[in-house]
């Protein structure tokens, strides 16, 4: 290596090892970083609400200990007897403004009022910091805040109202520092933190770090206590721990305690060299800080001083200081003996030494109290509050400093009162200390920090006026937020300061103010008239933000002085002003900023070609003002002269071009118009003053309309005299006008051609250029692009009228909300208000300038103007470089609601406000006095920690009151009559009590001496529920008796206990700690002897009872030591003889004697070996079995109820789509007039709306079902968006069809397509009917009548069985033993079998089902989350357990699954979730959900269909039932898996669907159900009656479920007070609940009213009525008290919105105003008020009256007369009776007199290019459409089928005048016109189709088409008789009679049908065809229709048919069975031609 190589090498490596120090050295000092406070906030007693309050309380020595809430539900009495009654308390914790944050109240009420406090604090930290709290969104701002209180769940619990959905979040600790980083978009590490009382200051110290490390950019810090539950004070009570007058005496002598108190604090926390290089606010520096632990201490909670000297030291060493460094320690110092002195001698030992200045010590809990986890940040205040002030607080209540610390052994000085802080030559610093309870100790050394540097400039803004801008989310925040500044604003404070800080640290909110002033006077005076909501004060709301249209006058706002002050006092306006002028100047001999200034010399300024050019310049120099504040227009539009300033601003002109033509043509103005007209303004329209010109016989060239302003304010233009004229006339009709100032020309008029030859040369040097903002001309009124400006555009522009007010309509059309004036003064704006007004449009015209108010200060106020309505202002702009600097200002005026629980805290409540009175025992809640004879009556409510020990006892896995506990309840009624004896009690049943139940203890009257006694329960949910009796008794007067326990023979054997209660366990007895208090036992000669004790968590109860229960049931835990209960477990049957003589044992001596086979005597001592209890004898019995929990919430739907008779309006009706159910012909057949249409949405295009569109579904046969079903269900999700999505559908019905959805071997693709559609029912309410049927012609005969029915009474799914109606309602499943299904040896596949719910079966099956082999699959198999411990867990119980990754949704992988892992069972848990309401559901997001549920179970199913399994069940969900919003294609699926149970049962297979409502948390992982739902999901479900289930009751429900023999259940657990609640149930719950009276009529009768009342209003109180009637509705949907919180103008998304609170909301306005309302309503009109605007346009629209048309269901007279004169044989005499009746309707000539149109029913399509059968029905009453429905269905794939109905045959029909009309209306039917591709005619070749008479019909409508030469490819005849005497008599007679037959089953034919076939006979009787040129096939019934035909010549005939065939079958049969051979036969000519 040569010598340059390696001093290369040296200088390299030398560099490196620099930049490796560099980089060492930052790390170490970004390490060391000190951190800088810059906000903080606080609540705190005392009504202390910011750090400001905070100081004031303390320096003036403040105490804000308070007497106990009131508004909590707290015992006070009871606390204040019992404790000092007195502490430091948020009395407003309950207050919250949930609207700000967009948190509906219903949620905010389920929020711990900790995370409400924490939210408000945060917001309000971040404005105390000068930061803009959106700023922080999506930054890497931490969130560390301390909790420690988390009992509100238990309040909720215990009240009333709907938490459900919100519990689980709104009381977790978890979720407060989620909670404040979601609401505030924050990105960086978020903690919630519980050390107790250090929790605060800890979280400071983690912030710190994190900030050092560079975790997070910002942080925000702090804690919070709120006390909901008083147990603090009782359980601190009860220790003695507390100060008998609840103050914290720190450091006194008199110190007995500490004293609770409540608060919240939050700081925000920047490395301090950002916060200077952000200029944010340094309030004071961390300079270190440390956290330790007691570690193994004197104690648990007991204070450790070496560990809180060892913080203290940490502490300093992180802050590089010494302990002389610091002047202050803010203490812990709770005035508790104990830990005052250990903390006092820490900081002796600590900071008292090598010190001259002693540290001075306070604590501000002597002022507040203990606040616990928001401790330590009020000492943080308090120092950096006293840090800035100078000044040491004292410390209260130090009678003496105590007596317990050496104040000699250290400089330590307690501040006893206030002092200046200490001189000292460096940063003023102090240090706070906060030790946990828990042992974990805080300390943290602040820093004075360094005072801001001045600006060095302090220019202000131009003229000195500032403008000040408020802003709240309501108006009432607004207000409130000017009175809150206004309250606080110094007298010397800057208004530039204030004015900046306004603008840009605070958030700007919809509702806005805004002033502008140079004094803090002028400015007060405008907070003040905001703050009192004065109307004259400038307020706006920005509903959006939105850039405004600039508008530039014409000639006629110039005022002298104009613009004069703007150019000695707004920078931007001068500067733009200069340009202008040296742009004019070449043109021009003048300058116009020298006529502007006034200067003398100048040329007069009212002269054309002077004010124009300087109109000009004001007007462009403005629009520079606007920009420098930041606002670019959106739009220009200029009037006049104005378009020349506006085509500048643009950019369409440049600024020389733009002065070229204002010069040049007012300079020709000037000379050659001048002086030769006029023009005038009037307040009127243009129509009025051209009739004014006409009748004035003035023409265009005298005077002429000039500019179009507004609706009522037109310009003329013209002539002087004839302007003199019209002035006159205008005069006379009292017409306001006015000159326009200094204008003596006529513009816009014929004068201005004499113009044209100099000004077009003049101009044509000008080069416009394309805009950069959209110009809007006002010549040719459309958006020019620009490069059109030429010369010849300026011509015009002043030639021709303006037309102004039409660019105003199309820009307010295009949305534009906000038009500023750009002028001297306002002159358009009138004009504009009119045109906005005029076209509904909600938007505000505002001015920037006004006479003689034109300086700075006006332009302030109008940018300020303009952003009160939404104009987007950069303020940083307008106050740059004004040496502004940010100040603090009053933070956000919340508008708070009272939000805390109804009901009592206590689960007793106050019954002695009830009547009634306290039995004083842990078990009962009240006690009820019957008048006379009868006994006392005890009530109580149990459940499984209630109280706490009897979730210690359970059996099987059930929860069971102890029977102790019976005995204990009949002691206790014994003691209130007097009967001290238990003579006898027997358990009849057991009591669970996994659900709370109700208890009632009933004692009955006295007999001899002696009482009944009786227990009962019922489940707490459901108070319609039997009661069951659990224990029977008599109880008696005591009797003298009982001797104590014989001591301990010395040769008793004692029993090993060892392992006694696993054993116990393994035999089902589940006893947890409160039962475990056996501790020793001997036997002897068959008796047995016990100690038992009641162990520590129970023992101090014993005083509250008796003898508690936990301790005699573990006394007889002995039993089995005796013998029995070895083998069986055994349970206490029946108590005799039973005395308690003492009460309140604690432990007991037992001896058992057995006096039977199961039988004992027992005796109980107390350890004194006083007598306790002796019971004369106890049964034992083998338990059977934990009782049955399952069926109480097991359910199934069942199909028995009848639909009801009711009246149901008709109309029009529509099937929609291919119709293979055929329900086109019989809708007809019964009657309904029906369409057919391609889709729903074509639906909507017919002439009249139908009142029912059906929708028949039906599955591709032939595809596998599963792809099938998910195809229907794709086709029926679009179908129904169609429907619902269609405004004029939106009085119609979708009724969707389905088969066998419902039946016992149920259609899959129907039950799937059923579940989607009952979700779309449960989100749009009455639009969607469900219709079943089962494939007998009985049930399709009835499908319309039910379907309108069905809609009548607001049901929603009808099963149609044999033509019965039936309604699906759910019904408890019967108790009842079942048969378990036999695992068996083999493996058990759990799918989804590692999650959640999977994982929880899995356990089960092992733990109660004895299945020893496991198969659990998931996506992500081993790889899952706690697979391995699950595994773990369940090898540990016995089981081998594969964990395998496979989707089972994919039909492979599945398959080599099994065949890898055979499995003899199956459980399928798996499923995702992708909620959406309907209208956003895709088919993707179907197919997406639908796979892993239901594809899945469908390759279970056909994979195992062989495997002969033991068990297959699926986990499905209610949703699948009951529909539940945004979850179709979730229900679609569960449908799916329900129905195919049913399917396998019907197929022998074992099955079992498992509709599961919610699980409640299951341990440490939520359950899988509950997992994937919100809490909105979770809220939704709650308010349709359904609450999660407990794990353990929904295990046991899956036991009882799979043990039952229907197919599919619903384990559901409900809320049935709730749903009782509910107006108006789901028809499919009406079982379960009392129906409740409907309130369909009364809604409508209200919307009716509703018309009524507002067509008594005006415009304007009209639209206030239905705006507050919107904002009441949303309100209620969101769970607001009032509608404050609903403004007007605010989005519902801001509100809180969803789809489905849309869809809510909808549904009740719906019920409010009885108009049919869109889906998308809500958000098509997103604010209340333009919501309103909406419902007054479509109330004055609709009818007044619903119209309807009713279809008589009876045989009427005309029809029973011609059946009686048939049966009695005078057919002539019923002939003539219906030609009589026919005579009488009215008749048709064409188509105009048809009372409705003729149209094609489609019944069958065909493939593309397939021809098309149109069928004509035959001439009898009873024949239409049906009749050709087999054949249809026979055509289906290979040909359209249509028929067409035949006018006069329906109810309200005419009838054809003559044949030649009937004829002619079918052929216009049937013309090309009428079958467009994409009709229900398509594009194939057109074929008619007669059957019988209809024949006759066919070929005469065949001969009028060929007539019209529109010929038929063909025509087919069916079985057609010429109608003549030979027909009546070969074949008439026996027709008609078949024909009535075959349709009976369908409806009986009224006298429309009958009149009509009488008239048509008599038209086309003896009607004879003629030969058509098209090709013609006669079918011919070979068989004769009866038998005396047989030897005529029956056959029928058709001399011009062109091919004759024979069909087997007779006249009717070749169209019914035998119709397969006859559309053979059709189809096969067709295909041959």
């Amino acid at each position: 290596m040569n010598e340059d190589k390696l001093l290369g090498y040296l200088r390299k490596v030398t560099a490196e090892l620099a930049q490796t120090r560099e980089r060492l050295a930052d790390a170490e000092s970004r390490g060391q970083e000190p951190v800088a406070i810059v906000g903080m906030s606080c609540r705190y007693p005392g009504g202390v609400d910011d750090p400001d309050a905070l100081w004031r309380l303390v320096d003036s020595g403040g105490d804000a200990i308070s007497p106990l809430p009131v508004n909590r539900g707290w015992p006070v009495e009871l606390l204040n007897e019992n404790g000092p009654g007195r502490g430091g308390f948020l009395h407003d914790a309950a207050d919250f403004d949930p609207a700000f944050f967009g948190i509906s109240p219903r949620e905010a009420l389920a929020m711990d009022p900790q995370q409400r406090l924490l939210l408000e604090s945060a917001w309000e930290a971040v404005e105390h910091a000068g930061i803009v709290p959106a700023s922080l969104r999506g930054t890497r701002t931490g969130v560390y805040l301390g909790v420690m209180y988390g009992d509100y769940g238990i309040l909720l619990q215990t009240s009333e109202g709907d938490h459900e959905g919100y519990q689980g979040n709104g009381s977790a600790g978890s979720i407060a520092s989620g909670r404040v980083a979601y609401t505030l978009g924050l990105e960086g590490p978020t903690l919630t933190v519980d050390t107790a009382c250090s929790s605060s200051l800890v979280t400071l110290h983690l912030a710190v770090r994190a900030l050092r490390s560079g975790e997070c950019s910002l942080a925000l810090a702090g804690g919070v206590a709120v006390m909901v539950l008083p147990s603090a004070f009782t359980e601190y009570g009860a220790q003695g721990a507390l100060a008998h007058d609840g103050r914290c005496k720190a450091f006194s002598d008199a110190a007995d305690g500490l004293g609770w108190s409540e608060g919240v604090g939050t700081l925000v926390l920047e490395r301090l060299s950002d916060a200077r290089r952000n200029g944010h606010r340094v309030l004071a520096v961390v300079r270190g800080s440390a956290v330790n632990s007691d570690g193994a201490s004197n104690g648990l909670t007991a204070p450790n001083g070496p560990s809180q000297q060892r913080v203290i030291r940490q502490a300093l060493a992180d802050a590089g200081l010494g302990t002389a460094d610091v002047d202050l320690v803010e203490a812990h110092g709770t005035g508790t003996v104990l830990g005052d002195p250990i903390e006092a001698q820490a900081l002796l030992a600590t900071y008292g030494q090598g010190r001259a200045e002693p540290l001075r010590l306070g604590s501000i809990k002597s002022n507040l109290g203990h606040t616990q986890a928001a401790a330590g940040v009020a000492g943080i205040v308090k120092v950096v509050q006293a840090m800035r002030h100078g000044v040491v607080p004292r410390t209260l209540h130090v009678t003496e400093p105590s007596s317990r610390v050496d104040w000699a052994a250290g400089a330590v000085s307690l501040a006893l009162e206030p002092e200046p802080w200490p001189s000292v030559d460096r940063p003023r610093r102090a240090a706070v200390s906060s030790f946990g309870v828990s042992g974990t100790n805080a300390h943290v050394v602040l820093e004075q920090a360094e005072e801001d540097e001045e600006p060095a400039d302090r220019a202000g803004l131009a003229g000195g006026a500032v403008p000040w801008v408020l802003s709240g989310r309501t108006p009432a925040a607004l207000r409130a937020q000017a009175a809150r500044l206004l309250e606080r604003l110094a007298p010397d404070a800057d208004p530039l300061d204030v004015g900046c800080s306004l603008a840009l640290t605070r958030t700007a909110f919809e509702h806005r103010a805004a002033f502008a002033g140079t004094s803090v006077e002028e400015l007060r005076t405008g907070l003040a008239a905001v703050a009192a909501g004065d109307p004259a004060a400038t307020t706006g709301v920005a509903t959006r933000v939105e850039r405004p249209v600039f508008v530039f006058p014409g000639q006629g706002a110039q005022w002298t002085g104009m613009g004069r002050e703007l150019l000695d006092g707004h920078p931007a306006f001068a500067a733009r002003a200069a340009e202008c002028d040296r742009a004019l100047t070449p043109h021009l001999d003048w300058s116009p900023l020298a006529v502007l200034r006034g200067e003398p010399g100048t040329p007069p300024a009212d002269r054309v070609d002077v004010v124009q050019p300087l109109l000009f310049t004001v007007m462009v120099s403005l629009a520079a003002v606007w920009r420098a504040a930041g606002v670019e227009p959106a739009a220009v539009l200029g009037h006049s002269q104005g378009e020349v300033a506006a085509a500048c601003v643009a950019g369409a002109l440049s600024l020389d071009d733009a002065a070229l033509v204002v010069a040049v043509r007012s300079g020709l103005i000037g000379e050659r118009m001048a002086g030769r007209g006029r023009m005038l303004t009037a307040m009127a329209p243009a129509d009025h003053l051209a009739a004014v010109l006409r009748r004035l016989d003035l023409a265009p060239d005298q005077v002429a309309v000039a500019a179009v302003n507004g609706p009522r304010t037109t310009t003329l233009s013209g002539d002087p005299d004839a302007m003199t004229l019209v002035e006159r006339a205008l005069a006379a009709e009292r017409v306001m006008r006015w000159p326009l100032p200094g204008v003596d020309f006529a513009a816009h008029s014929p004068h201005v051609a004499v113009l044209r030859d100099d000004l077009l040369p003049a101009l044509a040097g000008v080069t416009p250029r394309a805009c950069s903002v959209t110009f809007h001309s006002t010549c040719d009124d459309r958006a020019l692009p620009g490069d059109e400006l030429d010369a010849g555009y300026w011509y015009r522009n002043l030639a021709e009228p303006v037309r102004f007010a039409d660019g105003v309509r199309a820009l307010a059309a295009a949305g534009h909300r906000v038009f500023l004036e750009l002028g001297p003064q306002p002159v358009l704006s009138l004009g504009i208000r009119e045109t906005l007004e005029e076209a509904g449009a909600d938007a505000v015209v505002l001015p920037t300038l006004r006479a003689d108010d034109g300086g700075p200060g006006r332009v302030a106020a109008s940018i300020g103007a303009a952003f009160a309505h939404g104009v987007p202002v950069d303020w940083a702009r307008v106050f740059e470089g004004s040496g502004a600097r940010a100040v603090p200002l009053p933070t956000y005026a919340f508008q708070r609601q009272t939000l805390w629980p109804e009901g009592s805290l206590l689960g007793t409540g106050d019954v002695a406000a009830a009547g009634l009175d306290r039995p004083d025992h842990p078990l009962l809640g009240a006690l009820v006095r019957l008048p006379g004879d009868g006994g006392p009556v005890f009530a109580a409510r149990l459940a499984a920690g209630t109280p706490d020990w009897l979730a210690d006892h359970a059996f099987g896995g059930t929860v069971l009151f102890p029977a102790t506990g019976f005995l204990e309840l009949a002691v206790r009624a014994g003691d209130e009559v007097g009967c001290a004896r238990v003579r006898e009690l027997t358990v009849h049943a057991p009591l669970a009590v996994d659900a709370p139940v109700q208890l009632r203890v009933v004692v009955g009257a006295d007999d001899g001496g002696s009482r009944s006694v009786a227990v009962h329960s019922r489940p707490d949910d459901d108070p319609d529920a039997p009661w069951t009796r659990h224990a029977v008794g008599v109880l008696a007067p005591d009797e003298p008796g009982g001797t104590a326990v014989e001591p301990l023979p010395v040769d008793a054997s004692e029993v090993d206990l060892d392992g006694h209660y696993d054993r116990l366990g393994a035999a089902g007895f589940g006893y947890g700690p409160a039962f475990r208090g056996l501790t020793a036992a001997w036997r002897h000669d068959g008796e047995v002897t016990a100690d038992v004790a009641l162990p520590e968590p129970v023992r101090g109860q014993a005083g509250d009872y008796g003898l508690h229960p936990a301790l005699l049931d573990a006394a007889l835990h002995a039993v089995g030591f005796t013998g029995p209960g070895a083998d069986r477990p055994h349970l206490p049957f029946s108590w005799s003889g039973v005395r308690l003589h003492a009460s309140g044992a604690r432990a007991l001596r037992v001896r058992l004697t057995p006096v039977g086979d199961a039988e004992f005597a027992l005796t109980a001592v107390d350890p004194d070996g006083g007598l306790v209890l002796t019971v004369d004898e106890l049964a034992l019995r083998p338990v059977a079995g934990a009782p049955d929990r399952g069926t109480r919430s097991l359910y199934r739907v069942e199909w028995t109820t009848r639909l009801p008779e009711a009246d149901a309006p008709t109309g029009t009706w529509a099937v929609a789509g291919a119709d293979e159910l055929d329900v086109t012909a019989a809708l007809h057949a019964g009657g309904r007039v029906t369409d057919t249409v391609p889709d729903t949405a074509a639906a909507g295009l017919l002439p009249e709306p139908p009142r029912a569109v059906l929708l028949p579904v039906t599955a591709d046969p032939l595809a596998d079902e599963a792809a099938a079903t998910e195809e229907a269900l794709a086709r029926v999700l679009g179908e129904v968006q169609a429907f619902l999505a269609d405004d004029r559908l939106l009085d119609s019905v979708l009724v969707v069809v389905t088969r066998n959805a419902t039946a016992d071997r149920p259609d899959l693709a129907g039950a799937a397509v059923a579940g989607l559609v009952r979700s779309a029912q449960s989100e749009n309410p009455g639009r969607l009917l469900l219709v079943d049927l089962d494939g007998e012609v009985s049930s399709l005969a009835a499908l319309g009548a039910a379907a309108a029915r069905a809609a009548a009474l607001g049901e929603t799914q009808v099963a149609l069985r044999d033509g019965v109606a039936l309604v699906g309602r759910l019904v408890r499943c019967d108790p009842g033993p079942g048969e378990a299904p036999r695992w068996g040896a083999g493996a058990v596949l759990v799918t989804g079998g590692t999650g959640g719910l999977g994982s929880l079966v899995a356990r089960h099956l092992v733990a109660a089902h004895g299945v020893r082999r496991l198969l659990l699959v998931g996506r992500r198999g081993p790889a899952a989350e706690g697979a391995d411990a699950l595994v773990a867990d369940l090898a540990a119980a016995g089981a081998h357990v594969d964990v395998v990754a496979c989707d089972v949704a994919d039909r492979a992988a599945l398959t080599g699954l099994l065949a890898e892992h055979p499995v003899t069972a199956v459980v399928h848990t798996a499923g995702v979730l992708d909620d959406g309401v309907l209208g956003s559901l895709t088919p993707k997001r179907l197919s997406a959900v639908f796979g892993p549920k239901a594809d899945a179970a469908w390759h279970l199913h056909e994979l195992t269909r062989e495997a002969g399994l033991s068990a297959f069940v699926l986990f499905s969900s209610f949703a699948g039932l009951a529909g539940t919003p945004g979850q179709a294609n979730y229900a679609a699926a569960n449908a799916f898996l329900d129905a195919l149970a049913a399917r396998r049962r019907a197929d022998g297979l074992a099955a079992a669907s498992l509709a599961w409502g919610t699980w409640a948390s299951a341990g440490s992982r939520d359950s899988a159900m509950s997992a994937r739902l919100t809490d909105t999901d979770l809220r939704r479900l709650a308010a349709g009656g359904v609450v999660p289930l407990g794990v353990q009751e929904g295990l046991a429900l899956f036991d009882a479920a799979i043990a039952r023999a229907d197919a599919a259940v619903a384990p559901v657990r409900f809320d049935l007070p709730g749903l009782r609640a509910l107006p108006q149930p789901p028809p499919l719950l009406r079982a379960l609940v009392p129906a409740a009276r409907r309130t369909a009529a009364a809604s409508a009768a209200g919307g009716r009213d509703l018309r009524r009342d507002l067509a008594e209003l005006d415009g304007a109180t009209r639209l206030a009525r239905l705006t507050d009637l919107v904002r009441g509705l949303a309100a209620a949907v969101l769970g607001h008290p009032d509608t404050d919180a609903v403004t007007p103008e605010r989005g519902f998304p801001d509100l809180g919105f969803d789809s489905l609170t849309a869809m809510d909301l909808r549904n009740r306005l719906r019920a409010a105003t009885g108009l049919a309302l869109p889906a998308g309503l809500v958000f098509e009109h997103p604010s209340p008020v333009g919501l309103a605007g909406h419902l007054a346009r479509e109330l004055d629209t609709a009818p007044d009256e619903p119209t309807a048309t009713t279809r008589p269901t009876g045989e009427d007279t005309v029809t029973a007369l011609f059946h009686r004169a048939q049966a009695e044989g005078r057919a002539d005499a019923a002939m003539d009776l219906l030609r009589s009746v026919a005579r009488l309707r009215p008749v048709f000539a064409d188509a105009r007199g048809l009372t409705r149109p003729v149209r094609p029913v489609r019944l069958a399509r065909g493939g593309a290019g397939s021809p098309h059968v149109v069928c004509v029905p035959a001439l009898v009453a009873l024949a239409g459409v049906q009749q050709y429905a087999r054949f249809a269905a026979r055509c289906r794939g290979r040909a359209d089928v249509s028929a067409v109905p035949l006018p006069g045959f329906t109810e309200g029909d005419a009838l054809p005048a003559d044949r030649n009309a009937l004829v002619g209306v079918l052929a216009d039917a049937l013309g090309p016109d009428a079958l467009e591709p994409g009709a229900v005619g398509g594009a194939g070749p057109l074929v008619l189709l007669g059957s019988s008479t209809g024949g006759l019909l066919a070929h005469a409508v065949a001969e009028e088409l060929v007539a019209r030469g529109t010929p038929p490819a063909g025509v087919v005849l069916a079985d057609t008789y010429l109608m003549d005497a030979d027909f009546v008599r070969t074949s008439g007679t026996g027709l008609l009679g078949g024909l009535a037959e075959r349709n009976s089953g369908f409806a009986a034919p009224g006298s429309a049908g009958l009149s009509a076939m009488a008239w048509c006979f008599d038209l086309m009787w003896d009607w004879r065809p003629s030969r058509v040129g098209v090709p013609t096939l006669l079918l011919r019934a070979t068989e004769p229709l009866a038998p005396e035909q047989e030897g005529t010549d029956w056959r029928s005939r058709w001399d011009t048919a062109d091919a004759v065939a024979d069909v087997t079958g007779n006249h009717f049969t070749i169209m019914e069975d035998r119709v397969a051979g006859t559309a053979d036969t059709v189809l096969g000519w067709l295909a041959g031609r």
